[in-house]
């Protein structure tokens, strides 16, 4: 039996994973907006009990792994054990979106602006046939990690490293740029570093969470400082931290941009570094 509606990738994803019926999705797709819907779903549902798996293409994964947010969130999930990812040894341009389960077969044809139009097969012969397909081209598929730390740890590793309010703030400004294309993105560092002028933190305790957390290293760190530098955005002052030499306190060279909110302060430095 077959039921056809328009939804919105958000209602589909959300329908699919409250399924009582269902606890094993397989996802297969080379649509970005419905990744980002699907990744930013799984987030918010957090689907206990349920085996989510996806099936992705070369070309797709790096396209996700280009934008630092999206991946970041990714690999949380992975982290989580939230979702399983497989990278298929067959590239298949144009792909078409379906959720596949041997109880359910969901194919979504997009419409624009986050919609679709939503087939649901419930035939049995028909869904062990698509579950039986799909699981020849999982087994065969290679195992992916994502490289790009999780944003969980990211925010968490924030706020305990760096102070009350830096992690709030961080989440902030990256979630300002998840949705632009990756070629309009800033470093995540350049972000960090930032957000690590507000608070006017140590540099080496900026240092110190971004080695942690496996963001970046020091040279990567001085050398995204030394731009905003020289684009005068940002400036150091010496800090007297009893024996040894003085450490280097993060300060804006503008210290009007100093009461501007983490995601309006990144569009200002945006307009001075494009």
């Amino acid at each position: 039996m077959e039921h056809i509606e328009i939804t919105s990738y958000d209602d589909c994803l959300v329908s699919c994973l409250d399924e009582p019926s269902v606890d094993h999705w397989r996802v297969r797709t080379d649509d970005p907006e419905f990744l980002s819907a699907f990744i930013d779903v799984l987030q918010e549902e957090d689907p206990v009990g349920k085996r989510i798996e996806w099936l992705c293409d070369q070309d797709v994964i790096k396209g996700l792994e280009k934008n630092f947010v999206r991946a970041a969130k990714a690999s949380d999930l992975v982290t989580e054990s939230t979702l399983t990812i497989r990278e298929s040894t067959d590239a298949a341009p144009n792909t078409p979106t379906v959720l596949v389960s041997p109880e359910q077969t969901v194919s979504l044809l997009p419409v624009g602006d986050g919609e679709a139009v939503q087939v649901d097969i419930t035939e049995e012969a028909a869904c062990e046939r698509l579950w039986e397909k799909h699981q020849s081209e999982w087994d065969i598929a290679m195992p992916h990690s994502i490289d790009t730390p999780p944003y969980s740890r990211l925010v968490t590793m924030a706020e305990q490293k760096l102070g009350d309010g830096v992690g709030a703030d961080i989440d902030t400004a990256y979630t300002a740029v998840e949705s632009r294309s990756p070629d309009e993105q800033p470093e995540p560092v350049t972000v960090s570093l930032l957000v690590g002028a507000k608070h006017e933190l140590l540099l080496n305790d900026i240092v110190d969470w971004a080695e942690t957390s496996t963001l970046a290293t020091q040279g990567t760190v001085s050398k995204l400082k030394q731009r905003l530098e020289e684009f005068d955005i940002i400036a150091t002052e010496s800090k007297s931290v009893g024996v040894g030499r003085p450490r280097q306190r993060l300060v804006f060279s503008d210290e009007s941009m100093q009461s501007l909110p983490a995601d309006e302060l990144l569009a200002h430095v945006q307009g001075v570094l494009a």
